[in-house]
């Protein structure tokens, strides 16, 4: 590989890494901090986090059709089509966000005792994402501009709004689910406020820097705003809604999971999300280089460069690959130490220390998922990685429930659940990404 190519890969993705990380922190101090209130916080915060990780990666996901086509009009230096799709696009999401918003206010409730959830863990759920939901609001639009700056290529910015968000969510944790300052201690529902104005000051600062920073090469208007017809939506949607159905199956899968664990007892569901969130820290670091792909092989695409396109895949797959070696080595060295860092509860710690050495065999094959199916997304095949998936969500739920309930392996059959369903999705997604040129589309 030529040098320019990896610090072009690495320019983009680091300050992703750093958004991504920022991102996390919020919700690992809001656990770290609720752990040593009340420990059954983990298991509501647990039950919380899949409903609302199901329809706000959704969201997220379906604006990953603006990041594509913005990428996609920049390789072909057709900056009049990434405009429209930008101003379509704040329209479309926002009006997603509103509804769902409405959802989670109206459903909370219903949802939670849907999935088996009992007092006093049931009112902790429902108080906690009734009052995380209003961050909904501010996900479409923000969620937006991120994808229209990542597909420019100006990531940097994304990190820093990322980084002030954290900054203040992490002050007003302290303040709110304590009671600094000469409020009310808030516990669960502090936290979840705290997140709230967090998010909104971060993704309005990307707002702000979209529509009118000068290194933007196109002009968003808030009269284009109003007036862009939801027709120009269209073509976002038939990229970002198979995205979208992908995460939400995959969540449907995971809340599915949960449900599961919630028979066996109480807290596994807690150490499940223990355990998934010290995971996530190797995920939020090569997903950096998975939408550092995604942005330059949309771009590699528009100018018709698949070979290109293949390699730059490929690249941030290896940068990824030994992100896991290097997470999995430490998981492996000092699983109590890191556990450790997000309850102090010695119990806690010691039943989730062999969930989390087992975790390690699942980080390869999902590195491969994450980063070749955005690789595979950047170049405007969607539908591959939700056909992937409705095979993988049906596996989820038939294996787990067999797995969990009916074998001595309990809360582990979640987690061989896991491999096994990443590791036959991996072949699949990397066969598929080695065809590249097969499938690059004559028309963008």
């Amino acid at each position: 590989m030529k040098k320019p190519k990896v610090r072009q890969v690495l320019g983009l993705a680091l300050p992703l890494v750093l958004q991504q990380l920022c991102l996390q922190m919020q919700i690992w101090i809001d656990r770290a901090m609720l752990g040593r209130v009340n420990v059954e916080f983990f298991s509501a915060i647990g039950n919380t986090t899949a409903p609302y990780l199901m329809v706000s990666s959704a969201i997220t996901a379906i604006c990953g059709g603006t990041a594509i086509i913005t990428a996609q009009s920049i390789g072909a230096k057709d900056l009049k089509r990434a405009q429209r799709t930008a101003a379509a696009s704040f329209l479309g999401s926002s009006i997603m966000s509103g509804a769902v918003f409405l959802l989670f206010m109206l459903c909370a409730g219903g949802l939670f005792r849907l999935m088996g959830l009992q007092s006093p863990i049931l009112e902790y759920s429902t108080v906690y994402i009734r009052v995380l939901a209003f961050s909904l609001l501010i996900l479409g639009p923000a969620s937006t501009a991120t994808a229209v700056l990542q597909g420019i290529g100006l990531t940097k910015i994304i990190m820093l709004a990322g980084l002030v968000g954290n900054i203040l969510n992490i002050a007003l944790d302290w303040i709110l689910i304590f009671g600094r300052l000469g409020l009310p201690a808030m516990g669960i529902k502090g936290a979840a406020l705290a997140t709230v104005i967090a998010n909104f000051l971060s993704g309005t600062l990307t707002i702000i820097f979209l529509l009118r920073s000068p290194k933007v090469p196109f002009r968003i208007g808030f009269s284009e705003l109003l007036s862009e017809q939801l027709r120009r939506y269209n073509r976002v949607l038939e990229l970002g809604i198979p995205s979208g159905l992908e995460f939400f199956l995959w969540n449907i899968g995971n809340v599915i999971l949960v449900s599961f664990l919630n028979r066996l007892d109480m807290m596994s569901a807690g150490i499940y999300t223990l355990v998934f969130s010290v995971e996530t820290v190797p995920m939020l670091i090569y997903m950096g280089f998975a939408n550092a792909g995604l942005t330059l092989v949309g771009q590699q695409t528009g100018a018709r460069s698949p070979k290109q396109a293949r390699s730059t895949g490929l690249l941030c797959l290896a940068f990824s690959l030994l992100v896991c070696l290097a997470v999995a080595a430490v998981f492996r060295i000092a699983p109590r130490g890191i556990l450790s860092l997000f309850t102090d509860e010695i119990s806690v710690v010691e039943m989730a220390v062999p969930y989390l050495v087992f975790v390690t065999w699942i980080l390869f094959p999902k590195a491969v998922n994450n980063v070749i199916g955005l690789c595979i997304r950047g170049t405007g095949d969607t539908k591959w990685m939700l056909y992937t998936q409705i095979f993988g969500t049906l596996f989820m739920i038939v294996a787990g429930y067999y797995m969990i309930l009916h074998t001595e392996l309990g809360l582990m059959g979640v987690f061989v659940t896991f491999l096994l369903d990443e590791s036959i999705r991996a072949a699949a997604n990397l066969l598929r990404f080695f065809t590249i040129e097969r499938r690059i589309p004559h028309h963008i």
